[in-house]
């Protein structure tokens, strides 16, 4: 099976909504979650998320014009942010 990596911020949102699941129908009682813990954990979903488009479009940028320094540099900055983020590698199980 492919491995799978799992961020810290979904990590959080997983355990929020286990948290506040009910265990018997599975359903998460959404409205239990602090607002503010939502928030933050979908602030801090935007923010990588965004990052890491803006550096697959840059890399497309500097492969178009074929300057291939910069563009190891950009791949460099993608892995730096994929290996900052992630607390585990394995399969979700």
């Amino acid at each position: 099976m492919k491995e799978l990596a799992i961020h810290t911020i979904h990590r959080r949102l997983a355990e929020a909504a286990y948290m506040h699941m009910n265990h018997t129908t599975g359903r998460i009682k959404i409205e239990n979650i602090p607002i503010r813990l939502l928030e933050l954990l979908l602030q801090q979903n935007y923010l990588l998320i965004r990052q890491y488009d803006e550096l697959h479009e840059l890399s497309m940028v500097a492969y178009t014009a074929g300057d291939m320094g910069w563009l190891h540099n950009i791949c460099e900055a993608i892995e730096f942010l994929k290996d900052e983020s992630l607390t585990k590698k394995g399969e979700w199980k």
